[in-house]
């Protein structure tokens, strides 16, 4: 996943935050497109006032708010899932979120210029760390 806990020993976190500042704290620098790269679900209303924590297209994939890892602790991302999920996303789940552009006028909108990143949703994680990746929960396809 791009992402390494700096150990290729397994490793299972208490909880998604734990695996998540795990992340940040392995994460490169920067943002290379196509490069995977770990998130955690965030709810919408909490930071935008929106309606609902996601909300569900007509075709089933979801709209997401997303904390990003990164060394300084993560960067907000809006994105949607490739497909519609099968088992259900939550608030706090991480995900396998990869960048595939950048729009300088999303960015301007924000304080931080990593906003402007579009990329999508391609799976659900584990909290856990095996062989060298993350866990898959699911792969959206």
């Amino acid at each position: 996943m791009g992402e390494e806990t700096g150990a290729s020993e397994p490793k299972s976190f208490d909880t998604t935050l734990e695996a998540f500042a795990q992340a940040c704290a392995d994460a490169e620098e920067g943002i290379v497109p196509e490069q995977p790269m770990v998130g955690i679900v965030l709810d919408a209303k909490d930071e935008f006032g929106a309606d609902e924590p996601m909300s569900v297209e007509e075709d089933g994939c979801l709209r997401l708010t997303l904390r990003v890892a990164s060394n300084d602790g993560g960067f907000i991302a809006l994105s949607k899932t490739t497909y519609a999920p099968k088992q259900d996303v939550k608030v706090g789940d991480l995900v396998c979120w990869v960048p595939l552009k950048h729009e300088p006028a999303l960015a301007e909108q924000a304080n931080d210029d990593r906003f402007g990143w579009i990329g999508l949703v391609f799976a659900t994680l584990e909290p856990e760390w095996v062989e060298d990746e993350w866990a898959l929960r699911e792969f959206y396809e």
